[in-house]
C-alpha cells in the first residue's frame, strides 16, 4: 500500500483551566515508507497559557497505533496517558528524558484488537 500523508488535530478532555492539544501528522519518504511526528501541547491556567509544547517522532514500532489514532481518534488509555503526561510536563523534578518518554506513550498506550483498531 503507498505512503499516504496524513494530519490530524485532537484535543484531550478540554476544561476552562486545561487543553491538551495533541497533532499527529504522517509524512512519506522517498522509498515510500512513513515517519510519523506528534505535536504536543499543553495550556493551563485562567486565562489559558502554554505550559509545554514539543515535536516527539513516533518510534517505529508504534506507527500502526499512530495511523489507528489518526484515523479514529484517542481511546480511552490514550486519553488517560495523555493526562499523565501533563502531570509529568509540569512536574518540577521531571527532566526532559522524562517529559519526552510520557508523551511518546501517548500513542504506544492505544489498544489493538484486530480489525478494530
Amino acid at each position: 500500500m503507498p505512503c499516504n500523508p496524513l494530519s490530524v488535530s485532537l484535543e484531550v478532555d478540554p476544561s476552562p483551566q486545561q487543553q491538551i492539544l495533541i497533532g499527529l501528522s504522517k509524512t512519506c519518504n522517498p522509498d515510500d515508507t512513513a515517519t510519523w511526528t506528534m505535536n504536543f501541547q499543553l495550556l493551563q491556567g485562567s486565562p489559558l497559557a502554554t505550559v509545554v509544547k514539543l515535536n516527539v517522532t513516533i518510534q517505529k514500532e508504534n506507527h500502526a497505533q499512530a495511523d489507528a489514532t489518526a484515523r479514529h481518534g484517542l481511546d480511552e488509555s490514550q486519553r488517560g496517558q495523555a493526562q499523565i503526561a501533563a502531570a509529568v510536563a509540569t512536574d518540577p523534578n521531571a527532566d526532559p528524558n522524562d517529559v519526552n518518554a510520557a508523551a511518546q506513550g501517548i500513542i504506544s498506550a492505544r489498544t489493538m484488537q484486530a480489525g478494530a483498531n
